[in-house]
Formats: structure tokens, C-alpha cells, sequence
């Protein structure tokens, strides 16, 4: 019951103690991934914040070059105009051919036109003469006539010849009284920035451009639809919430345009009035920052997952191994009764058998006095073999009591002296050494060991006694026995120069009743090595031969330096 009682609470500490690891795996992966994710996902938008303020320095860059360019070519057509000649007729073919070479210079500029104070085109870089035309409504000719602007940039206007969008950069004429006489504009296809931009690559949903202060489109890429063309922005966040706090910024936020979330950057210019900006949609900033959460997160799922079979398979594996150490309990606690069974059986056997062999050998023997040459020769052989018979069995059956009683007999173990208990066995050989003239030399023996002291006189006196036993005619018998200190037990030696044993026997010879000799040859009754095996086990120690045929035998034995737990066993029966 305490066992169970044990086992379940062991069952639901290891269950508990699972959970908690998974709770704490799930915790780590969790965190580590979250946090790795939001660092990476920060380090994401402001890398997009940087390349987006780089680009729009570099639009910025591009915008004034091209716009101070085509600005250096309205300047140079300017020195070779004198304001109080301008008609028709004052424009000469030499003119226009010195404007064709100067277009030719400037690729940004798509045509120069010259017009007088009243509108009329009095100049067109793509022909000679100029076909008529008036630009007096223009925005740029109507704010260079009433304002004091020296350049102008004008709105985007579809150009009536090359009908490409196109928009201008003109300055006024003036005579020497200051007074207006005209313009001079030169004209700058959108598609001049709409190819650089393009260059640059920033993604499938990108956007930049140049646009007026008051929100009227100059040039966008992309452009979503014709109309749009100055197209006012002046809703856009750019106007109304962060181009008042600062001329150069950078924010995210929904695209008025095209409703793209975008992170964008913009800078203003003062000089022309206008405002750069590029934005990078947000879901292409944070591609490959999404492709890396999703693998980290199937990452951390896999994870999870295989954690939780393995703590499912350690718990599966826990509850079969309990299932199987029951029943091994349950087994071991069988076989311990079968043990128990045999083991008195053996002793009751034993024990009660020691009378009726007694008696038979006992009336053989009155037999054999009695009517020993009055019968037949064959009556007194067959009485011979009786009485001999009976002897061995008694023999057998005595050795046989002796090694069931070695669990019955076992006491805990005590300090012994094992010079003592071989001292005690050497009495009992007396007359067995002193008949066979053996030599029996003692070395270094440990002052005291755990044992049982009357069964290690028996085993001493068992393994002497074979050393004695076997032996070759006429061979004096020399025995060495010896003790050592092995770390943690007691080994013993006990070797002879006797017959030896051959290897294939050397496990068969501790089974009971197992002999490699005919009793005419060495007498005994082959429970002699079984009876030692079994004392030494008892014991927690174990027992081994070494041995060469023909020159000896050595048999070792250990015994621990700490008691074993005395086994389980039946009281001797009364």
C-alpha cells in the first residue's frame, strides 16, 4: 500500500514537474521570440525610415539640379534678348538656331518658348517660325507679370505638340525701367523624373514625387489615373499635420492618394517652393521581417509541439515503466514465495528425511553383521550396495539441509575477525591436511569484515577442503590463501596447485549436484561450490574461479564493506 502511495505521489510529482518545464519551455520561446521579433520589427521601420530620408535627400538633389539647369538655360536665352525689341519680326532664324544648340545641351528641358507682355509666342525652340499661340493664362506668365518672383515654376499642362504632361520654368523680362516686357519658360517633361525615379527601385508599391506648396501635383510615380494631374493634395497629413511642425520630416501613416499604409519622408525647398518626398508601403518595409516571424513562430510551434511529445512519450514511457515495475513486484514477490516454498520444502525434505535413511542404513547394517557369509555372495554384495547407498544419500540429504538452511540461518552481519573463522575451518581439517602432508600458507587477511561468522567458516572450509580433494596421485597439496582491499569490498583468494578446471566448466561448477568427476575418481556429492556461491550472494557478494588444467585452481570471493540488507526469508521450521 505504501508503495502504491509512493508511486503516485511520484506519478503526480513528475506530471507536475513536466507541466511546469513545459510551462517554463513555453514561456522562454514565447519571450525570447516576442522579444526578438519586436527588436527586429523596430530595427525594420527605422532602417525604412533611413532609406526613405536618404531617398528623399537624393530627390532633392535631383529636383534642384534639374530644375537650376533648365533655370541656366532660361538665364542664357535671357542675355541674348534685348526687352525693347521684342516682336515677330525682331526674332531672327540666327536666334533660333542659338536656342536649338543650347536645347541640345540641356536634356531635362523639352522646348524654350519667348513671349511678349501681352502672351503671344513670339519663340518656340521647336520651330521656326512659332506657330501662334498665347500663354497669357497661364499661371506662371499671370504670376510673373503681377508678382516680384524672379523664377516660377509653373502647374503641370499637357503640351499641345508632343502631348506629353509637362510643366515650366520661366522668368519675366524686364527693361531697363524694370518695367514687364515678357517671359522666357522652358519646359520639363514629367517623365525626365518619372525614369529616374524609376531607377531606383524602392518596390512594388512605392511612391515619390514633387509637389507645389499649395498641394498641386508637379510630378508622381506612380501616377494612378490621368486626372490626377495637379491634382490638389493639400488635405494630405503631409500639408496639415507635419510640414507645419518641421520643413524636413519623416512619419507613417495611410496614404490620402491610394489608402497604402507608408512610411514616408519629405523635405521641403525653399527655393523654388516646392516639397520632395519618397514612402515605402509598410507591408514591403516589413516583408522580410513577416517571412521571418512566421518561420521563428512555426519555429517555436515545432518546438512546442516536439516538447510536448516528448514529455508525453517521458510520461508514457514513466506509467509503462510502472506498469512493468508492478508487475515485476508482483513477480519478484511470487517467485520470493516459490523461493520461501522450496527453500522449506527443501529443509522439511531434508530434515525429515534424515530418520528413514537412518534407519535403513541402520537395519543394512544389522543385516550385514547378521548374516553376512550365510547367504549367498550376491545377498552380501547387494546388502553392500545398500548400506553404501544409503550413506551417500544421507550425505546428500545432510549437505543439502546445510544450503537451504544458509537463508534460514543468515544473521545480520557483524564485525568479524576472518583470521578467526579460518582458523576455525583449518581445526576442522585437521586431519585432512595432516593426512594429505599439505602445506597451507596464510597471507595478509583484513583485520575484520561484515559476515555471518559460522557461514564463512563453511566457506572457507569448502573452498580449503576442494584444494585438498583435488589433487593428483601422490601430489602434495599446497594452499595460499590471501585477503585484499578493493575499494569497496573484501576480496579473498584461495588457490591450489591441483587438477585445474577447464574453462567451459568454470560457471557449471557452482550449480548444485554438478560434478566433472566420478565419486570413485573424488568423492563428494557436487553441492560443495553451489553451498559457497550461495553463502557468498547471501552476503550481497559474488564468487569466481581462475584456473589452468593441470596446474591449480584460484578461486576468489568478495565480500562488501557495507552490510547488504538481510533477504526475506521463512523462520526454520520446529
Amino acid at each position: 500500500m505504501n508503495q502504491k502511495a509512493t508511486a503516485s505521489r511520484f506519478r503526480h510529482g513528475l506530471i507536475l514537474l513536466l507541466a511546469l518545464m513545459l510551462m517554463f519551455y513555453v514561456l522562454v520561446v514565447s519571450g525570447y521570440i516576442g522579444f526578438s521579433l519586436r527588436a527586429e520589427y523596430e530595427e525594420t521601420l527605422a532602417q525604412s525610415e533611413r532609406t526613405t530620408q536618404d531617398y528623399a535627400r537624393l530627390l532633392e538633389e535631383h529636383t534642384l539640379r534639374t530644375l537650376d539647369a533648365s533655370d541656366l538655360v532660361v538665364l542664357r536665352l535671357l542675355d541674348r534678348i534685348d526687352p525693347n525689341a521684342l516682336s515677330v519680326q525682331a526674332v531672327q532664324e540666327s536666334l533660333w538656331r542659338q536656342v536649338r544648340l543650347i536645347i541640345a545641351e540641356s536634356p531635362q528641358t523639352e522646348t524654350l518658348l519667348v513671349a511678349d507682355a501681352e502672351g503671344t509666342v513670339l519663340l518656340d525652340a521647336r520651330r521656326h517660325p512659332a506657330r501662334p499661340a498665347n500663354i497669357a493664362e497661364r499661371d506662371y506668365f499671370q504670376a510673373l507679370k503681377t508678382q516680384t518672383n524672379e523664377t516660377f515654376v509653373g502647374k503641370v499642362i499637357k503640351d499641345p505638340d508632343s502631348g506629353a504632361y509637362v510643366f515650366t520654368v520661366a522668368r519675366r523680362i524686364l527693361d531697363e525701367n524694370a518695367r514687364f516686357r515678357g517671359v522666357v519658360a522652358a519646359t520639363i517633361p514629367n517623365t525626365y523624373f518619372q525614369q529616374f525615379y524609376r531607377r531606383l527601385n524602392l518596390g512594388a508599391n512605392h511612391g515619390l514625387g514633387v509637389y507645389k506648396l499649395d498641394g498641386a501635383i508637379l510630378v508622381r510615380e506612380p501616377l494612378l489615373k490621368e486626372e490626377d494631374i495637379n491634382r490638389s493634395m493639400a488635405q494630405n497629413p503631409i500639408y496639415t499635420l507635419h510640414l507645419p511642425k518641421s520643413p524636413i520630416g519623416t512619419y507613417r501613416g495611410k496614404s490620402a492618394y491610394d489608402g497604402i499604409v507608408r512610411v514616408v519622408s519629405y523635405r521641403k525647398l525653399d527655393e523654388p517652393p516646392l516639397l520632395v518626398w519618397v514612402s515605402i508601403a509598410e507591408n514591403d518595409a516589413l516583408a522580410a521581417w513577416q517571412s521571418r516571424a512566421q518561420r521563428l513562430v512555426a519555429l517555436g510551434l515545432a518546438s512546442l509541439l516536439v516538447m510536448g511529445l516528448i514529455s508525453l512519450l517521458v510520461l508514457r514511457g514513466f506509467r509503462r515503466e510502472q506498469a512493468a515495475q508492478a508487475e515485476l513486484t508482483m513477480l519478484n514477490a511470487s517467485l520470493t514465495r516459490s523461493n520461501s516454498d522450496l527453500e522449506q520444502f527443501a529443509y522439511i525434505a531434508s530434515h525429515d528425511l534424515q530418520e528413514p535413511l537412518r534407519m535403513i542404513a541402520s537395519y543394512a547394517q544389522l543385516m550385514e553383521r547378521r548374516y553376512r557369509g550365510r547367504l549367498d555372495p550376491d545377498a552380501d554384495t547387494f546388502i553392500g550396495y545398500i548400506i553404501e547407498g544409503a550413506q551417500r544419500m544421507r550425505g546428500m540429504v545432510r549437505e543439502l539441509l546445510d544450503y537451504s538452511r544458509v537463508d534460514l540461518n543468515l544473521r545480520p552481519s557483524l564485525k568479524i575477525e576472518p583470521e578467526k573463522a579460518l582458523r576455525q575451518a583449518l581445526d576442522n581439517l585437521n586431519a585432512l591436511i595432516g593426512a594429505s602432508g599439505a602445506l597451507i600458507e596464510v597471507g595478509p587477511l583484513p583485520k575484520t569484515v561484515l559476515a555471518d561468522f559460522n557461514q564463512l567458516v563453511s566457506l572457507f572450509q569448502n573452498l580449503i577442503g576442494n584444494g585438498l580433494k583435488y589433487q593428483p596421485p601422490g601430489n602434495k597439496p599446497i594452499i595460499h590463501i590471501k585477503g585484499e582491499d578493493r575499494e569497496t569490498a573484501w576480496r579473498f583468494s584461495i588457490q591450489d596447485n591441483g587438477i585445474g578446471i577447464e574453462p567451459q566448466y568454470f560457471e557449471r561448477i557452482f550449480l548444485v549436484f554438478k560434478r566433472l568427476h566420478s565419486r570413485s575418481a573424488y568423492p563428494g556429492d557436487g553441492i560443495g561450490l553451489a553451498h559457497c556461491k550461495r553463502i557468498v550472494e547471501r552476503h550481497g557478494g559474488r564468487i569466481w574461479v581462475q584456473s589452468v588444467f593441470g596446474e591449480g585452481s584460484t578461486f576468489h570471493f568478495e565480500l562488501p564493506k557495507r552490510s547488504p540488507p538481510i533477504p526475506e526469508t521463512l523462520a526454520a521450521p520446529e
